[in-house]
């Protein structure tokens, strides 16, 4: 059978190679990297020479390089996201079959339709590097309490990495990895009602500013988000400015009548489990980490090479992506997750700044900050 024939693009100085995106395909089992795209120069030949390609197979027009090389699966590698919808558009009128794209999805509602259109249209299907999605231990993990091992699940807490970037920048960044997986966990959101703060007091639409890495506008430097889930939990997204330790504060804790499970995303131990809730301090319970095959499978070692885990939990999203073309259905990280995460934090600011209960499916008519309106 011939290889999957994968093109990747990537920009160096606007956004770069993401996570790695493009060395993950070098490993992904029946597919071959056939063309390399990056405006720098100096990138691409760097690029290139990761990918092993040479001379016509390099570009630093990435609208020539779909035209000419008509590529099976595009991947969007940049972390900036200004050009992840025209990209993702222009891909799937090229023909491809399958996108695989750095997060975050889009900037605006509108980006996220439209994107959705073209891909409809064209039955090429499209897969976020949400990839904490695809640790085996967050696999094991969402068995637990889908087999109601932490009881009757009440809520489910987020945070950001709460550094410089607290606030809405965190949302936008690291908070879409959370949003995703509090929906994944706990059904498909139905309102939101949310504060955001700059200093002392409530944001205004004058508030906003461009934000880094092609985001559009932010606003705040404190976030907190509430959220009715499908499934019937309340979740919560919070991040403050400088409030945070960075790893240890970035994840998300379900909490059930029983335990808890509490994901510590891009981490090893990447899950971990308590038979108590976090209000019975009256017991000394631990957290038990959950290894890849549950709780009696031991986690990855303390030393393990965290960079090369993630790397394979990429792995694995691109065989999904894969494995959803040749079967015809979404991928587990497709671009209504991405759609739905988008929504959120359209809805977060909605919500606070219009002080009312924001309710789906989102009006048209919400307010929003600047130009990048939802």
């Amino acid at each position: 059978m011939e290889p999957v024939r994968v093109a990747v693009i990537g920009r160096t100085g606007r956004g770069d190679w993401g996570h790695a995106i493009d060395e993950l395909w070098n490993r992904v089992e029946g597919t071959r990297i056939v063309a390399v795209a990056d405006e720098s120069a100096d990138g691409l030949e760097k690029a290139a020479a990761r990918a092993g390609v040479e001379g016509a197979a390099a570009f630093r027009d990435w609208r020539r390089m779909l035209a000419e090389v008509k590529p099976d699966v595009v991947a969007i590698c940049m972390r900036h996201v200004d050009c992840h919808a025209e990209m993702a558009i222009a891909a799937a009128g090229a023909g491809v079959r399958g996108i695989f794209m750095e997060k975050p999805f889009v900037r605006t509602r509108a980006e996220a339709e439209a994107v959705i259109a073209a891909c409809t249209k064209s039955a090429a299907k499209l897969s976020l590097a949400f990839v904490n999605r695809h640790s085996p231990a967050y696999a094991a993990a969402r068995d637990l309490i889908e087999d109601g091992r932490i009881g009757r699940v009440l809520e489910i807490r987020g945070r950001g990495k709460e550094d410089a970037r607290g606030g809405g920048e965190d949302l936008w960044v690291l908070g879409c990895h959370v949003l995703d997986m509090m929906v994944d966990l706990g059904g498909a959101p139905r309102w939101c009602e949310a504060a955001v703060s700059l200093g002392d007091r409530p944001i205004t639409r004058d508030d906003a500013v461009v934000g880094p890495e092609g985001i559009g506008p932010i606003a705040g430097d404190s976030i907190a988000a509430m959220f009715g889930l499908a499934d019937g939990p309340i979740g919560y997204f919070a991040s403050v400015r400088d409030a945070g330790l960075k790893q240890p504060t970035f994840g998300l804790t379900v909490v059930g009548t029983k335990g808890a499970v509490h994901i510590r995303p891009d981490f090893v131990p990447h899950a971990y489990f308590r038979a108590a809730p976090p209000w019975r301090v009256d017991k000394d319970v631990p957290w038990q980490p959950i290894g890849p095959g549950g709780l009696d499978d031991p986690p990855p070692a303390a030393d393990v090479d965290r960079n090369e885990e993630r790397s394979a939990w990429g792995r694995r999203a691109a065989a999904d992506l894969l494995d959803a073309i040749t079967e015809d259905r979404e991928p587990e990280t497709g671009m209504y997750a991405g759609r739905t995460t988008v929504e959120m934090t359209a809805a977060i600011y909605a919500a606070a700044l219009s002080g009312r209960r924001v309710t789906w499916p989102l009006d048209a008519t919400l307010p929003g900050l600047g130009d990048a309106a939802p």
